[in-house]
């Protein structure tokens, strides 16, 4: 994969579909030195939905439901890798996942709960896994390379287990009734307020690294959700 492909990846994915082509070859035509606006313009389209373009029917808020759970998995798995004292910032974060949430058409139940079996399957079967293994007594104390291969085992599957959730949502979002852009716009906004929170409480924790991570998270949340007030999708 070539450089502008990568770039043109980074776009959101209706502005890929309509002018993706368009926006390889003129970073390809113009070189390295068009690569820092390319990102930064890929960057700005993702703060403004209301720019997009749709070749279906409600393909804006499908896009930003999926970046909404993708944005709650990664706040969850930076959360947990910092572990601040106090959890006010669940709240409104969990009220927002809740809002953005696909509701399933009757008619689609066996295909979403096949999808579920499918996307879960090995992520439930590693999770399992993972539990078993600390419940055995096996590893109480482990040390050395042991220890360093159970803690990459633990974040490889919660990431692993992140990732999949995420898909499921975005497979959902296709057979489901996808969130009104009120609803929509309701829980981008609290999951950025969220956000903010944990970003606030991490930094009176000392974890700047996660604070600065954490505050980007909600400016995006916070953008995308004030910018759905423009003409409806």
């Amino acid at each position: 994969m070539t450089a502008p492909d990568l770039i043109v990846a980074l776009y959101p994915p209706p502005v890929r579909e309509r002018w993706g082509d368009e926006i390889g070859r003129e970073i390809d035509e113009r070189g390295a030195r068009s690569w820092a606006d390319a990102i930064g313009g890929a960057l700005r389209l993702w703060l403004h939905p209301s720019d997009w373009p749709e070749t279906t029917a409600g393909q804006t808020r499908r896009v930003l439901t999926a970046a909404l759970f993708a944005v709650v998995a990664a706040v969850a798995l930076l959360l947990r890798a910092s572990a601040p004292a106090g959890a006010w910032w669940l709240a409104p974060i969990l009220a927002g996942a809740l809002l953005a949430a696909p509701l399933p058409r009757l008619r689609a139940l066996p295909g979403i709960a096949a999808a579920s079996v499918r996307t879960m399957a090995a992520p439930t079967a590693g999770g399992l896994a993972m539990i078993a293994l600390a419940n055995s007594g096996l590893v109480d104390r482990p040390a050395g390379f042991a220890a360093v291969l159970l803690l990459a085992y633990y974040w490889a599957t919660l990431a692993f287990i992140a990732v999949r959730l995420c898909t499921l949502v975005a497979r959902v979002l296709r057979l489901g009734i996808v969130p009104t852009r009120r609803r929509l716009r309701a829980a981008l906004l609290l999951v950025g307020a969220g956000t903010a929170l944990a970003a606030a409480q991490c930094l009176l924790a000392g974890g700047l690294l996660v604070t600065v991570v954490l505050a980007a998270l909600a400016a995006v949340a916070l953008h995308a959700g004030q910018d759905l007030r423009g003409p409806a999708r």
